[in-house]
C-alpha cells in the first residue's frame, strides 16, 4: 500500500494552480496527521480551528476580509462588481476519524484557487465572492452532521443541541466553548447576510463512476435525501434445541428475507434510488434462542422527492409484505426524512458549457452521499462538481484524488462563475 505522502510526491504538476493546489493540501494534511497518515479533524476540535487558520492565513495573503459566525463557520470576502448579492464556494475541513486528506479540504482550497487566480488576473467576478469554512459537516463527534452549514441557514432546533454528546462525554456547551463560542451565539449564527446567488461545492466523488469512465470531473444533477427508517419484527423466543421447525417463530428469518429482498425494491423505484440496512438489534441475542424481536434501521435514498416518497412506501409495503401470512408481526417507523436538493435545469446547462468551453464531456451523476451545499440548496440556488476519486475510496487514508483532475475542476468552476 502506498502512503499519502508518496503518492502525492508522484503527481505531475504542470501549473501554477496544481502547484499551488499540492502544496496546501499538503500543508493542511499535516494537521491531525494519524500514524498511517491519515487524517484526524473532528468538528469543533483543535485540529479543525487550526486547519481553518491555516487557509485564513491564505485568504489574508491575497487581502480576503475574514469572519467567523458562532457556529465557527470562516467566511472569506473578495470583492466583486456588485455587492448587492454574493457568490460562495467552499467545504468543510473536518473529517471522520482516521479519514482522508481530499474530502471537504478539496472544495475549500479550491475554491480559494478561484479567489487566487482573479487576484492575480486583477478580475472582478459579478458579486462579491465568498471562499466559506463550514464546522463539522461530518458529525462525527455528535452523530449529528452539515452542523455548521445548518446552523447558517437557521435548520437547528435547540432541543438537538441538548442531546448531543461526544464520544469523552462532552456536552455540547463545553465543546462549543472551545471556539470562544456558546449556545445563544452559534443558534443565532450569522445567516446569509444578502441573497447568494450562486452555492458551489466540489467535491471528491467517493465513487466510482468517473474512474470507470475515464473521465476527471462530473456535474451533480443532484443531491438525494435520506430517510431512516425503523423496522421491528416481532415473533417469539424460543430454545434453539428443543423447539422443532415447524413451531417456530423466528423473528430473523423474517428480518433475513427483508433484508435479502430489499435491492430489488430500491431498483424497482428509479436508477437513483438505493436502500441500505446497516444496523440491526437481535432480541433476546443468545446463542441458543430462538429470535424473538428483530429491529433494524433502513437508510433509503433517492434524488427526487416523489420517487423518495415512493421509496417510503415500497419499503414499509416490502416489510408487511414479508410477513403475510405468517405468525411474524412487523411496525415500522419513518424516523428522519431529508429532502432531496435538485440543481437547476438552467444551472445544469450553464456548466454543461463550461465543460465543452474546456473539451470536457459533461456526464451528469447523483450524489448519494449529503454535503454542505444540501443546507444552501433548501433556499439558494446551488451547483456541484465531483472530481474522479481512486478506486472510489473515501472515509479512509487510502482516499486520493490526482491533482491534475482537480485542476480540471478549477478552471471549469471559474468559467462557470465568469459566464453567469
Amino acid at each position: 500500500m502506498k502512503l499519502f505522502t508518496d503518492k502525492m510526491a508522484a503527481e505531475k504538476l504542470e501549473d501554477r494552480t496544481s502547484e499551488r493546489l499540492h502544496a496546501r493540501i499538503l500543508e493542511i494534511s499535516k494537521i491531525g496527521r494519524t500514524e498511517n497518515e491519515g487524517a484526524k479533524r473532528m468538528g469543533y476540535s483543535e485540529e479543525e480551528s487550526q486547519a481553518k487558520h491555516k487557509v485564513i492565513e491564505w485568504m489574508q495573503e491575497i487581502g480576503m476580509q475574514v469572519r467567523k459566525d458562532g457556529a465557527g463557520n470562516v467566511f472569506g470576502t473578495y470583492k466583486g462588481a456588485d455587492s448587492s448579492k454574493v457568490f460562495m464556494a467552499g467545504s468543510h475541513l473536518d473529517t471522520v476519524p482516521d479519514g482522508g486528506h481530499f474530502d471537504g479540504a478539496a472544495g475549500v482550497l479550491t475554491a480559494l484557487e478561484i479567489v487566487t487566480l482573479w487576484h492575480e488576473a486583477g478580475y472582478k467576478p459579478k458579486y462579491d465572492f465568498e471562499v466559506v469554512i463550514f464546522s463539522d459537516e461530518e458529525g462525527s463527534r455528535f452523530s449529528s452532521g452539515l452542523t455548521g452549514s445548518r446552523a447558517f441557514m437557521g435548520m437547528i432546533e435547540e432541543t438537538e443541541l441538548d442531546k448531543y454528546r461526544d464520544p469523552d462525554g462532552q456536552t455540547f456547551d463545553e465543546v462549543i466553548s472551545n471556539i470562544g463560542s456558546d449556545r445563544q451565539q452559534f443558534l443565532t449564527a450569522e445567516g446569509p447576510s444578502k441573497q447568494i446567488a450562486m452555492y458551489a461545492e466540489i467535491h471528491i466523488e467517493q465513487a466510482k463512476q468517473l474512474e470507470q469512465k475515464d473521465l476527471p470531473v462530473g456535474i451533480v444533477s443532484g443531491i438525494a435525501g435520506a430517510t431512516r427508517t425503523k423496522i421491528t419484527f416481532r415473533g417469539a423466543a424460543g430454545h434453539a434445541g428443543s423447539t422443532p421447525m415447524t413451531e417456530r417463530k423466528d423473528a430473523l428469518v423474517k428480518a433475513s428475507e427483508f433484508i435479502s429482498t430489499l435491492p430489488e425494491v430500491a431498483k424497482g423505484i428509479s436508477e437513483t434510488a438505493v436502500a441500505t440496512v446497516g444496523k440491526m438489534n437481535v432480541s433476546p441475542g443468545g446463542v441458543n434462542v430462538i429470535p424473538g424481536e428483530v429491529e433494524l434501521v433502513v437508510d433509503a435514498r433517492d434524488i427526487n422527492e416523489d420517487s423518495q416518497s415512493q421509496l417510503i412506501k415500497a419499503v414499509a409495503d416490502h416489510a408487511n409484505d414479508v410477513v403475510n401470512n405468517s405468525d411474524i408481526t412487523v411496525e415500522t417507523d419513518l424516523t428522519t426524512r431529508i429532502l432531496p436538493i435538485p440543481v437547476d435545469t438552467e444551472v445544469i446547462r450553464n456548466m454543461e458549457a463550461s465543460f465543452k468551453r474546456h473539451d470536457l464531456l459533461p456526464i451528469h451523476l447523483p450524489s448519494g452521499a449529503g454535503h454542505d451545499a444540501m443546507s444552501i440548496g433548501t433556499q439558494f440556488p446551488i451547483t456541484m462538481l465531483f472530481v474522479r476519486s481512486i478506486q472510489g475510496i473515501s472515509h479512509n487514508p487510502e482516499e486520493f484524488t490526482h491533482i491534475e483532475d482537480l485542476t480540471k475542476a478549477v478552471k471549469v468552476l471559474k468559467d462557470f462563475f465568469e459566464n453567469l
